[in-house]
């Protein structure tokens, strides 16, 4: 069995999370780490330079200095570790698990929410407090998603858990007890 880039990415990412807190530099890393994964969005081809054959080595080189140039010295050896074993096409995995490590960490919740209209201030601070409530964290990184197909209420889905109490959902389980009768 093939061992895939997100089977690897947790082991990379706990590996960083733990030496960034053993050098008290998770800030730092999270921070340089958001900015790569911005680099990695506008330029994807990026991912893929280190596996291409026809790509010269001090090429190679070159891009990797001007990747490492302003980076810690983590995340230099992070990205020169993924390119020496073959897994630089990892990376956005490797930062979407440190970030979630990153977030469990720091007691943030990442939830999103479903609504017909766009939620007030005052609603999206009061579901982020009841959402962090809920799951046992200090605050809740919110992606709000306006769908009229909801007709009202709010869906929430957080951790592969989803409390759905829009008027759809109640709709839909109403029609289907009438139909099974």
């Amino acid at each position: 069995m093939a061992v895939t880039n997100q089977m690897v990415a947790p082991r990379y990412a706990k590996a960083l999370l733990e030496a960034a807190k053993d050098q008290n530099q998770v800030e730092t890393v999270h921070e340089e780490l958001q900015a790569l994964q911005s680099v990695f969005n506008d330029n994807p081809t990026i991912l893929t330079i280190f596996d291409n054959a026809r790509i010269t080595a001090a090429d190679k080189d070159a891009l990797m200095t001007t990747l490492t140039k302003d980076a810690s010295p983590l995340v230099a050896n992070l990205l020169k570790l993924t390119q020496q074993y073959g897994r630089f096409g990892a990376l956005p995995a490797i930062i979407s698990a440190f970030n979630q490590a990153y977030d469990e960490e720091a007691g943030i919740i990442a939830a999103t929410v479903t609504t017909a209209v766009a939620l007030s201030a005052d609603q999206a601070d009061a579901l982020r407090s009841t959402i962090a409530a809920r799951f046992g964290m200090k605050s809740t990184q919110l992606d709000q998603v306006v769908d009229p197909s909801v007709i009202g209420g709010v869906r929430i889905q957080a951790r592969g858990s989803v409390i759905d109490g829009t008027v759809k959902h109640r709709f839909d389980k109403m029609k289907a007890a009438l139909l099974a009768d």
